[in-house]
């Protein structure tokens, strides 16, 4: 976007021949230089990531393919990619417990997940850009160099899941917040318009000047404009704390919580990582008693 023009006047016309030649050949090249930047980004291939695992299992839940594991004592582990959100990937976890005797303590807390990349990240921008042909699948060193970006370093230790319970009350205490803030009693708006009720009472029966007249309606018009303001801010509120409320209640209804499994029961629930899009393999760690069963997912990246 180009900057917007300031109100200085140049001493001469910008073109002209009484202009310096450096003055010149900047004015040329600086929309050029926007221009070839524009190209570049504009021309640069998108790509689409998924999640898959990495040996098929034919297990599928809603469309989406699983992947299992079973622990020494039968209890049964299943997972498969839900979606990405803007900075986080979304998995579905089942626990079965069809041992005897055991409990089961599913906590989403304990999970973690490690991704890795299948070849090395180069360390300048590539000089030559690759072409993947649309609907050819790269690794994410050649989705980046496609792009002419450089890969972020990946975490050396495994990366912890979020714990949906501090979020919970946290979206809780901000859905009340707002809520608080839309419902407030607006003091000020009301002191405005009694002073301005209070002013027309006082101007009746008396011969006003022009000056009195305009100030009047000056008044009048400060209190409808702050009336309008104040009733958006409230509806902005309003709509917060609704929204708010509703991430609440979706991370109580579908994320993975804290639970006992009594033998032969199961549950189901969401998990949710940080996103890692410069990632080819993701080794997702399922806590299970005595330690975590690994599940594999390997990272696409298509292009467009």
């Amino acid at each position: 976007m180009l900057a917007p023009r300031s109100g200085k006047r140049f001493p001469t016309p910008l073109f002209s021949h009484q202009a310096p030649l450096a003055m010149r050949h900047h004015y040329f090249l600086l929309p050029t230089l926007l221009v070839l930047s524009w190209l570049t980004t504009a021309c640069a291939p998108s790509f689409y990531v998924d999640l898959k695992p990495v040996r098929p299992s034919n297990l599928f839940v809603e469309g989406r393919e699983q992947a299992r594991a079973f622990t020494a004592d039968s209890v049964e582990v299943r997972l498969s990619f839900v979606c990405f959100e803007a900075s986080r990937m979304v998995f579905e976890a089942v626990y079965r417990n069809p041992t005897r005797g055991q409990r089961l303590v599913v906590a989403p807390a304990k999970f973690a997940y490690q991704p890795r990349r299948t070849e090395p990240a180069p360390l300048a921008a590539p000089t030559r850009r690759p072409r993947p042909a649309p609907g050819a699948a790269v690794s994410a060193t050649v989705a980046a160099a496609a792009a002419a970006q450089l890969l972020p370093a990946l975490p050396a230790q495994p990366v912890a899941a979020f714990d949906p319970e501090p979020e919970i009350t946290a979206l809780q205490a901000a859905a009340e917040r707002a809520a608080a803030k839309a419902n407030r009693f607006d003091w000020l708006g009301a002191a405005l318009a009694i002073t301005s009720v209070a002013v027309d009472v006082a101007s009746i029966g008396k011969r006003e000047t022009p000056s009195q007249a305009q100030s009047r309606d000056a008044l009048h018009d400060a209190v409808v404009t702050y009336q309008v303001a104040s009733t958006a801010n409230k509806i902005g509120h309003a709509i917060a704390a609704d929204a708010l409320h509703l991430r609440a209640l979706n991370l109580q209804d579908y994320a993975l919580r804290k639970v006992t499994l009594e033998p032969g029961q199961q549950v189901r629930g969401f998990v949710y990582f940080p996103r890692f899009d410069a990632a080819d393999t993701v080794r997702v760690l399922a806590p299970v008693p005595g330690g975590s069963l690994p599940l594999d997912f390997v990272q696409t990246h298509t292009r467009r």
